[in-house]
This record gives C-alpha cells, structure tokens and sequence, in this order.
C-alpha cells in the first residue's frame, strides 16, 4: 500500500497534469479564435467558409492570388453573402483596374444600359495598388458591393444585381479562365 507521502506527490502531479491541459485548451482556443476573428476581419463575413483559392496569371506571370469566402456554408451559391479577395502580386493603377472591369463587363453582359453607371460607382472605389496589396469584395445583399483596400473600405456601391454583375467577372463559368473560376467556386 503507497505511503501517504506517495499519495500526496501522485495528487500533486494529477493536479499539474490538468493544469498544463486546461492551460493548453484555453491557449488552443485563443489560436483558433484568432484565426476565426482575423478571417471574420479579413473578408466582413461572420463566419466565413473559404471555397476556393487561384492564381490568376498573364502569359504565365502571375498577377493576383484570388480567393472566395461563402458566409457559413461550404458551397457556391448566388443568394448567400460572401466575399472575394484579391492579393495582388504586382501593381496596377486605379486606370487600369477601371478599363479593365468595364471590358470584363461589357464581355460578358454585352452592352447594357445601366453599365456605364454601375462603372461609374465601382471606379470610385478603385486605387492604385502595389504588389502585396489586397482588394476584399464584400457583398451581403445581391444589390450591394462593399470594397476593402488593406482592410479599409474605399466605397459601398449600391446598384441592381451589383453582387453579381461585378463579381461574375472572376465566378462566372463564362469568365476568361472558366477553369479557375470552378476552383475558385469550390467545384
């Protein structure tokens, strides 16, 4: 039978056992909190599921990694809120991305008459950016597009079908690389 001076010293060690464990979930769920908040922070979603994530190149270049977030579920789907990121890996200028929109636009809807005034309203939340910039696409309602520039937003374009209208140009399965927008999607 274990003396109580054995008994006394297992106690002690039961007790620091737990300790170190219950020290080790609280710093676990602090990980895994932040990881939670930082994504929330990121993308403007409550509880963002990422779906997809691509490198968009140019003759081989690359030019942005793009990723896509549905709030709180693991598929595509028009009617959900989400976001799409873009981390630049070189600069553009504001010019550049509002050319481009508008040619990516005019691509896929064809000439509509609202296109110039949905360009207008997305030009004024473009800026320069630099390779390390991000771009975050935010969109709670199909009529609305908040945009991020490294985590500040520059603008909130209110317009019909703004969600997806804007951001076919990378979902759409007509975009310029319909391969890349299924893995962005998460097919």
């Amino acid at each position: 039978m274990p003396d109580s001076r054995q008994l006394r010293v297992t106690k002690i060690r039961r007790m620091r056992h737990r300790s170190v464990m219950a020290a080790f979930a609280l710093g676990l769920a602090a990980i895994l909190s932040s990881f939670s908040s930082a994504a929330t922070a990121e993308t403007g979603l409550r509880s963002p599921i990422k779906l997809g994530e691509v490198t968009f190149r140019w003759f081989g270049l690359p030019l942005y990694d793009a990723s896509l977030f549905a709030e709180g579920q693991n598929r595509f789907d028009w009617q959900t809120p989400m976001a799409l990121k873009l981390s630049y890996r070189r600069g553009f200028t504001r010019a550049q991305l509002t050319k481009a929109t508008a040619a990516e636009l005019t691509r896929l809807e064809g000439p509509r008459a609202d296109q110039e005034r949905l360009i207008a309203k997305l030009e004024t939340c473009f800026r320069d950016v630099a390779a390390g910039d991000s771009f975050v696409a935010t969109t709670q309602d199909p009529n609305q597009v908040a945009l991020y520039l490294n985590g500040r937003r520059t603008c909130d374009v209110r317009h019909a079908e703004a969600r997806k209208r804007f951001l076919n140009i990378w979902l759409s399965p007509n975009s310029r690389s319909a391969r890349l927008s299924s893995r962005l999607r998460g097919d």
